[in-house]
């Protein structure tokens, strides 16, 4: 299976029905360190293009080999590198500083706690590499574009009724060219701190997730039954999101609208998603004062090019005339056929969700003592429709900034975002160091 996550998941679930070897080759940061690190394969239920159910279908099946070129990561879009962040952000955001004697407790009954614990929360102190990243891919678009606009020529001649071998050839030799460009900008244009920077975030963001898939799936829960449906966390109304979109964007398509900037991966939905939990859980009084700013800042940390902005989604929906009851009954009825309802108790007008109390690390406990997973607790449609309603309307536009240039958690905030004022926001860095300050300070709190 060569390519993104969905890609995996097709070709591993062939494997598994037919007992064939199974070798992954990622070319996306989540396919490599989200995807292949589980043994889930699974497929959604679409009817006509629209997503109705998310990864409702599906098998278990390892692959024997993953096998990564980390080079592959510099065609990426800018799209593809937020969707990793915003899975990283759920991980961060469930388990925190794990690896600390209060994350220590918070976990103590997870067997692999003890051999792969980890600050899962070290992503953000490579905030740095992953700025430059993104300008990288911004300044190298136009050589991906070539690259990709010689591979359709490749295909076309491949499989054209008049096949020339010299053609092929040609095609063959200015992609190669093309790609040797690409990497030559990397490797000898981009200044070697930069390179440093951006190799190490790759590194650290790859790392943890992988650590925290293998803490729980290596010996507490390989088939993601039970206590690896913690992974869920913000998947709820990130599935419901990203599945009415992908909707909106057929529909845009066949207007002939362009719905590029509005176009969402499952990881940035997904990092949305955070931020909304966040929000639920401190309107039910579950998270306040630094633990909230904390939750949401490690999304917000990694908003500054609006990789997690509703707007772009909102214009999409005014061009095609969707109004807010329409997105949010559309994403509800998505929620509505979720795959944890079941494992405790739903209400009619209800759903199965995941909050978080006190600080980054800690979900809420179900009250229900007779709910299979503790964690999978009961939350009115109304809230989500709240959330949905307000980040329809662009309140959740938001980056963190450092408003006094100093790394202390007193001068960060959260002020919103507006297009093109990455730069003039202050350090990602000291707005990083500050936030972690934060996090290990409601740890220590714990300890008291």
């Amino acid at each position: 299976a060569v390519g993104g996550g969905v890609n995996g998941n097709a070709m591993g679930m062939i494997a598994a029905l037919t007992g064939s070897d199974f070798v992954e080759v990622p070319t996306t940061l989540m396919h490599y360190n989200d995807a292949t690190t589980s043994a889930k394969k699974a497929f959604s239920l679409v009817v006509d293009g629209q997503i109705l159910s998310k990864n409702i279908l599906g098998t278990f099946y390892l692959p024997q080999l993953v096998f990564c070129i980390s080079e592959v990561f510099l065609t990426l879009d800018s799209s593809s590198i937020h969707a990793a962040v915003g899975e990283a952000a759920k991980t961060m955001s469930m388990l925190g500083k794990a690896d600390s004697a209060a994350g220590q407790q918070d976990f103590h009954n997870i067997l692999g706690a003890s051999e792969f614990a980890s600050d899962f929360t070290r992503i953000i102190q490579t905030i740095g590499g992953f700025e430059q990243l993104i300008l990288f891919l911004h300044q190298t678009l136009n050589l991906k574009n070539q690259a990709l606009e010689v591979g359709r020529a490749l295909g076309s001649a491949r499989h054209g009724a008049e096949r020339s071998t010299e053609r092929l050839e040609a095609l063959e030799e200015r992609r190669r060219g093309v790609l040797k460009t690409l990497r030559g900008v990397f490797h000898g244009e981009l200044p070697e701190t930069a390179r440093g920077e951006v190799m190490s975030f790759m590194t650290a963001i790859n790392e943890e997730v992988i650590k925290a898939k293998a803490m729980f799936l290596a010996y507490s829960d390989p088939f993601e039954k039970y206590r690896a449906l913690l992974f869920e966390y913000a998947h709820t109304l990130g599935h419901g999101v990203e599945a009415f979109m992908n909707g909106l964007y057929r529909r845009a398509a066949a207007l002939d609208i362009d719905y590029t900037e509005a176009f969402r991966l499952h990881g940035q939905c997904v990092g949305m998603a955070v931020l909304w939990a966040g929000e639920m859980s401190r309107e039910l009084g579950h998270l306040e004062g630094d633990g909230y700013l904390a939750h949401q800042s490690l999304v917000y940390l990694f908003n500054r090019f609006g990789g997690f902005d509703f707007a772009p989604l909102r214009r999409l929906c005014d061009d095609l005339d969707v109004s807010v009851e329409e997105f949010c009954e559309g994403v509800l009825k998505v929620v509505r056929r979720d795959n944890k309802r079941g494992y405790c108790h739903c209400a009619s007008g209800s759903s199965v969700d995941q909050l978080v109390r006190d600080r980054p690390g800690c979900l809420l406990r179900s009250s229900d003592p007779g709910a299979e997973l503790r964690y999978l607790v009961e939350v009115s449609e109304d809230a989500q429709r709240r959330v949905l309603e307000r980040a329809f309307d662009g309140e959740y536009d938001k980056v963190l900034v450092c408003s006094r240039g100093a790394g202390t958690p007193e001068a960060l905030s959260l002020v919103a975002r507006s297009s093109g004022t990455a730069a003039s926001q202050g350090s990602a860095s000291v707005a990083a160091e500050a936030l972690d300050a934060l996090i290990t300070q409601l740890y220590r709190h714990d300890l008291q």
